[in-house]
């Protein structure tokens, strides 16, 4: 994340900027921001499958030990 004075140089690049130069400028910046929120959505979206699969899989070995106890406690 830039640092304040990094961010003001930038503020006075841009004033500096003619408009044409200062709408590329600002378009290049919302594709920037478009690809970043895209790949943080999709890094997102392969963490809540991942843990979707491992409370699965807690729930299949739960239900594993709950059998297993429930067959030892049966008599036979």
């Amino acid at each position: 994340m830039p640092g304040s004075k990094d961010v003001e140089k930038e503020i006075c690049k841009m004033l500096d900027m003619g408009d044409e130069e200062l709408l590329a400028e600002l378009e290049r910046s919302f594709c920037s921001s478009d690809e970043r929120h895209q790949r943080i959505s999709d890094t997102l979206e392969e963490m809540m499958q991942e843990v979707d699969r491992l409370i699965s899989l807690i729930d299949e070995t739960e239900d594993e030990s709950l059998e297993d106890r429930d067959e030892e406690s049966s008599p036979r």
